[in-house]
């Protein structure tokens, strides 16, 4: 499994160096490293998954579950649920624009924390990588042209094309024509 390390798992209780699941009294911020923004619910028009960037001093919106129900430290590349509060728990979905993620009411164990031994209590504020056993790859910040600035690793370069085009100077509407000629 390749390491990339974009994240950081900020506790809501400074005192807590640990990830505890399903513990009611902590919750977490995933702070993305490269953006230095964490991610958040927030609504996004069409078929895209509602996640935003906010501001680590508002969210504490983080809450893990693991698949045994233990309520011990997590653990570095255990099969654990990420849910997000106001959305739900963050899953791979075919099909959506973007980045492929969506909702599942129930936990979908398909996530594992990676940046440290297997087997070992993930710390807080340390890096770290997400990693979706779905997609088989890691979660990184990249910006896009549609959806929210996240991309699979294998996927890093793609997907800003149109931005690319308005960076250097074209005109809206013939970059629509040139995307639009490529299909």
């Amino acid at each position: 499994m390749a390491q990339l390390l974009d994240w950081t798992i900020i506790p809501n209780n400074p005192s807590e160096t640990n990830v505890i699941p399903e513990d009611n009294s902590y919750s977490y911020d995933l702070f993305n490293i490269t953006d230095s923004q964490c991610l958040v619910y927030g609504h996004r028009p069409g078929n895209n998954i509602n996640l935003r960037w906010g501001d680590p001093g508002n969210s504490d919106n983080i809450r893990f579950r693991r698949e045994s129900g233990s309520t011990e430290p997590i653990k570095f590349e255990e099969p654990i649920a990420i849910h997000i509060r106001q959305g739900n728990f963050l899953v791979y979905q075919r099909g959506r624009a973007g980045i492929n993620l969506g909702w599942a009411n129930t936990p979908k164990f398909e996530w594992r924390i990676l940046g440290g031994k297997a087997g070992d209590v993930i710390v807080t504020g340390k890096k770290v990588g997400l990693y979706s056993t779905v997609e088989k790859d890691s979660l990184m910040y990249e910006p896009r042209d549609w959806g929210i600035n996240l991309k699979w690793f294998k996927d890093s370069g793609k997907f800003g094309d149109i931005s690319k085009l308005i960076n250097a100077g074209k005109i809206v509407r013939d970059v629509f024509e040139m995307v639009s000629e490529k299909k």
